[in-house]
Formats: structure tokens, sequence, C-alpha cells
């Protein structure tokens, strides 16, 4: 008796459940929650065009020079990685995207000037890559396939690497190919898939299109973008994911230079409007300048994710950052929304 009781007692609770019972579907699962984070962007190398003058802030001009002919203008002087690794200590983004860092192998390459504190004064082969020391062990981290200076990383609390190991550098992480025509080598155009621990995901596209206003350089960054947004070269676009964030320097301005660059026309239509894609990056409605020049080159898009981004510093100038006249973009911190829908 005891038995039959048991038994009718689990089929009543499952009919309250509504579980097993003809034509009515189980209860679903409670929807996800919108889901806020902060992302950064952040071209960090330098240049010659700068107003250097003396020694007085710590960087001169025949320090700038060193730093283009050796260092390729990318993030090469301590003073100024350590301003950045400690300015991403304090704001911790969830999600960060470079470009122009420097990647350790190459001072194998570089006779190190004893007098300089440049970064291959440290160089030992098991030192943490740069982008590691930046972000530290609470991120993982990945580059982009032939251009080991644009990396991303990922706080390992807000979501993993799809395909990349839990340790050490994701090198090749960032996967993509070269335009079609060969007119730059290598993934300037590198895609990741970030997995959320609630089961959704996003692609993120770090985008470090080429530099310089001939045909030839806007044509170029014209198959960057394309690679971005039709096709990279393997019939499917960069940002592919259910979701995208794109974001970096598109070393154009599709605000100001539409009717001059067929490159800035081409980004100009493919964001904003009726088009899938919209602005989070300051440069939206007009905003600040990421470049010295007064130019709005750094760009964050998505076409799922909604919200805002401020352009941290002045370009060109000493500042929050860093009290030395060092960096030509300021970085873009943007407040960042996944609609629980998504």
């Amino acid at each position: 008796m005891g038995e039959s009781r048991a038994r009718w007692a689990g089929v009543l609770a499952l009919l309250v459940l509504g579980v097993g019972c003809p034509g009515q579907e189980p209860r679903a699962d409670d929807p996800l929650a919108d889901l806020s984070f902060r992302a950064l962007t952040f071209n960090a190398g330098t240049t010659t065009l700068l107003p250097h003058g003396d020694d007085a802030d710590g960087y001169d001009d025949g320090m700038a020079e060193i730093a283009s002919d050796l260092y390729s203008n990318n993030l090469a002087w301590n003073p100024a990685e350590a301003a950045l690794a400690a300015f991403l200590a304090e704001e911790q983004p969830e999600v960060a995207l470079f470009q122009e860092l420097f990647f350790d192998p190459w001072c194998l390459e570089i006779e190190v000037g004893p007098a300089l504190d440049f970064v291959c004064q440290q160089y030992a082969a098991d030192r943490p890559l740069q982008i590691e020391r930046l972000l530290g062990d609470d991120y993982q981290v990945a580059c982009a396939v032939g251009h080991p200076d644009n990396c991303v990383g990922v706080l390992r609390s807000f979501g993993e690497l799809r395909e990349c190991p839990a340790d050490g550098a994701c090198l090749d992480g960032l996967d993509g190919l070269a335009p079609p025509s060969g007119c730059t080598s290598g993934a300037r155009v590198g895609a990741v898939v970030v997995d959320l621990p609630d089961g959704r995901a996003f692609t993120l596209v770090d985008v470090h299109a080429s530099a310089g206003l001939s045909g030839d350089d806007m044509d170029c960054r014209v198959e960057h973008f394309v690679q971005v947004f039709e096709d990279r070269g393997d019939g499917e676009p960069a940002a592919s994911g259910a979701v995208n964030l794109v974001a970096g320097d598109i070393n154009t301005d599709p605000f100001t230079l539409a009717a001059a660059d067929p490159s800035a026309a081409y980004w100009a239509a493919a964001v904003g409007g009726d088009e899938p894609f919209g602005y989070l990056s300051s440069s939206a409605d007009g905003g600040q300048p990421t470049h010295v020049t007064g130019l709005r080159i750094d760009q964050v898009v998505s076409d799922g994710l909604t919200g805002e981004c401020e352009a941290v510093g002045v370009p060109g100038e000493a500042d929050e950052l860093l009290d030395a006249v060092y960096w030509d973009h300021a970085p873009l911190l943007c407040d960042v929304t996944l609609p629980g829908g998504v």
C-alpha cells in the first residue's frame, strides 16, 4: 500500500509541474538578464610626429627616432607600458582590444641601447609577453595571425576565448586572413569567439586597418573593411557571430573623410542608419577625437550590443594616463550591454 501511494504521489507531482501531459510544453527557463560590461580599444603605439621636444618628461625626439627605427613605433618605452598597465589594473575592463603593442621576441633582432629605458632591456625568453604584463593573470589573451602586436584580452571571470588554452598567450588565436589582393600580410582583421558562463557568446573583431592616403592605401583599407562585414576571404565575414563587437584603429574617419576616401565611404555605408551595425564609440554623434590629428579613427561598433564610449585623455598630450607626450591615440573605454534576449 505504501509503495502504491508513493507511485501515485510521483505521478501527481509530474502533473502539477506540467511534465508529461499531452499537448503541454515543459516550463521555459527564466529569460537571461541584460549583461553589462566594459570594453576598451587602444592603439598603444607612438609616432615621431608629436611635440616630444626636450627630455623634460623623460621622452625626447631622439628617443622617438629610435622607437621608430628599431621598434616600429610600437609600445616600447617602459614608463608608457607601466602607466598603461596601471590604468588597466584600475579600470579592469572585461574586454580589451589593442593595436601596436610590442611582441617581445622581436627583441632578438634589435641591438639594445644600454642607456635607453625600452622594452628590450629586460628581454628574456621566459618573460611574459607584453600583452600578458599589461593585463595580468586575471585575463586570457590572444593575438592575431601574422600580427602578434594586435591582441585582445578577456577577464577570466567574465568569459573564455574559444579554442584558446587556459594558460599562456593564444598566439594566432585572433583568426583571420590577408586580403585577397595581398596588399597587406597576415590578419589585420582578426576574430575570436568569447563564450560566456550563461551559455551565450559573442565574437570580438580586432581591426587595425592599413594607414595612408594614397589610392593604393585607401583601396587596401576597403579590402580590410570588406573582410570585416562581407567576406574575409573564405566566404564568411570576420564579424560572423550571432552578435559581434568590432573595434580598433580603422585609420580613417567615416564622418569627415567619406567624400575623399573610398574606405571611409565604405565604412560610413556599412555602419549606422538602417544597417545592422551601429556605433557605440563616441564618434557616433560627432564626439571626441581619438587621434592627435583631431580625427575619429578609432571606432567601436556592434550589431547586437548597445552602449557608449568615452575617449580617455587627449592624444598627443601629457594626461592622466602618462605624464609625458608619447601616445598619438586615446583609448576608448565603453560601457556595453548584451540584451537579455540575445
